[in-house]
């Protein structure tokens, strides 16, 4: 059976007497992430008006989505949520606890619901629905009843819900590229109800010629490792403050090396202060699995999309790490077939 997020929502609210509803993010938050909590909070607010409504997501958010979020003219989730009175919480996109953007919030809530489509969710929430998809707004577009999210196209002008999900969606799955027949089922329905893709798609344009020469940069400190079929590219605190490198400038760099038809896997590591490393791993999902693999160093996420943080002051130690557990991945792949 479905899940009923109209069912649960309700209950929530009126079992524990509630009138504000939170909804969270992920840390850093990327389009998918915006796409479900913005669409699930505008779909509250125009089928629910009882309810005061207030999604956070810091100021953090990938520069694309940003540009619709900011022309959001019901909420603004930049702001931290001001709450004095008891409330619930909708957690969004989001594997394990740790990697919550406001999580005192979480923890204050007199009650949560868990909406996540990663293979690594910790299982936590009062209500935790997660369904391995390719993006959680897809989960989310499937939750709803179609005739209340078509009631938020009537009420609202743009970014309503339906764009929100959508954009989720376009997200998550790289424009398409990661798909299965539920996630086009779904992209095809908000089309119908009269999302407008060339709106949406504006939000995938975030490069300018600056970050794109940076990126170039980027690209030629790609070194090849086992055999040349994995390529990593790996930034020290000390470079990036230097040549003034951010998250957001690297963090793509791994799905473009992935993309090379001559790499199985590609990967970055970006210290973002002193012995503090944020990674960030994609692959095809079959040759690796990029979940499985960091699930032994504390990070996860997807088969094809991952990422991991580690505290060590031997990066090159770490990565040695990282590659034998691949061989030996690789190895028992092999048997297996």
């Amino acid at each position: 059976m479905i899940f009923n997020f109209d069912r649960e929502f309700q209950s929530m609210m009126q079992e524990h007497n509630l009138t504000i509803v939170i909804l969270l993010g992920h840390l850093n938050p990327d389009g998918d992430a915006a796409g479900s909590v913005m669409g699930l909070a505008h779909y509250i607010k125009v089928n629910y008006p009882q309810y005061k409504v207030l999604p956070y997501l810091a100021d953090t958010l990938d520069k694309g989505p940003k540009k619709q979020v900011s022309m959001d003219k019901v909420f603004n989730p930049f702001e931290k949520p001001d709450v004095e009175e008891k409330y619930g919480v909708i957690v969004c996109d989001t594997a394990v606890l740790a990697r919550m953007i406001g999580r005192k919030y979480y923890e204050g809530a007199e009650a949560s619901i868990v909406i996540d489509h990663h293979a690594s969710n910790e299982g936590y929430g009062d209500v935790n629905y997660t369904k391995i998809s390719e993006a959680c707004a897809e989960n989310v577009y499937y939750i709803l009843d179609e005739n209340k999210l078509k009631n938020t196209i009537d009420c609202e002008i743009s970014p309503t819900a339906a764009d929100y999900i959508y954009m989720g969606i376009l997200h998550d799955t790289g424009c398409f590229n990661r798909v299965q027949v539920s996630t086009m089922q779904a992209a095809m329905k908000l089309l119908e109800m009269g999302v407008d893709h060339s709106y949406v798609m504006q939000t995938m344009y975030k490069d300018t010629l600056e970050s794109l020469q940076k990126r170039l940069e980027l690209l030629k400190r790609a070194e090849r490792l086992l055999d040349g079929a994995v390529a990593c590219v790996c930034i020290n605190h000390a470079e990036c403050e230097t040549e003034e490198i951010s998250y957001e400038d690297i963090h793509p760099i791994s799905g473009f090396l992935r993309d090379c038809e001559d790499i199985k896997l590609g990967f970055t590591m970006y210290e973002e202060e002193e012995n503090r490393w944020r990674c960030s791993f994609r692959s095809d999902g079959k040759w690796i699995n990029v979940n499985e693999l960091l699930q032994a160093f504390g990070g996860g996420g997807h088969a094809a999309a991952a990422g991991v943080r580690k505290r060590t002051n031997d990066v090159e130690k770490f990565k040695q790490e990282i590659l034998e557990r691949i061989i030996m991945m690789r190895k028992f792949s092999v048997q297996d077939k």
